[in-house]
């Protein structure tokens, strides 16, 4: 029996200690899609995505393995019996946890802008684009004000303060024509 309680409460110090102090349970594809090249990939609205082999979800599985095995030995079951109650149980509470940090995670949101969404919008150039050159240009983007970096869709320079329209984007970049 001191086993399984041994079990129970290891478990429980690392589900807690990983609500407490964080943990590592989502993967939020860290560089957010962009690779070092400024090519985006698709992933900037990829969804955190919690794994069943997290360690909340696997100390929940021992947690429940070892309470329960705990109880059952308590009221004499044998190892194998108090066991087996172990690994029901276990398997519970871990799809239970499962499916809260799933919906936790995905209750989520995120400020991330999708650069293709500025395709269409008008903004204001903040830093001149010279011809055949990059700039700056500021605007408000799914509810956000953003800046973007910007190149003329004709290769002439716009001058700072001129009003643009997104007509492209390019990895990181926009297209811009004067507008």
């Amino acid at each position: 029996m001191l086993i399984f309680i041994a079990i129970a409460i290891a478990s429980f110090l690392l589900v807690a200690g990983s609500f407490l102090f964080g943990g590592g349970d989502g993967d939020h594809h860290g560089d957010f899609g962009h690779d070092d090249h400024g090519f985006d990939h698709g992933l900037a609205d990829a969804e955190p995505a919690i794994s069943f082999f997290s360690p909340r979800v696997i100390g929940t599985l021992t947690m429940g393995f070892g309470a329960a095995g705990a109880i059952a030995r308590y009221y004499g079951a044998n190892n194998l019996v108090a066991s087996l109650w172990g690994v029901g149980t276990g398997i519970a509470l871990a799809t239970v946890m499962y499916q809260m940090m799933k919906l936790i995670y995905k209750q989520q949101a995120s400020s991330l802008v999708a650069t293709e969404t500025a395709i269409g919008k008008q903004g204001l150039v903040t830093t001149a684009i010279d011809a055949d050159a990059i700039g700056e240009v500021s605007m408000t983007v799914g509810g956000q004000y953003q800046t973007y970096l910007a190149k003329s869709s004709t290769g002439q320079a716009i001058a700072k303060g001129s009003t643009i329209k997104v007509i492209a984007v390019i990895g990181s970049q926009l297209v811009v024509e004067k507008g």
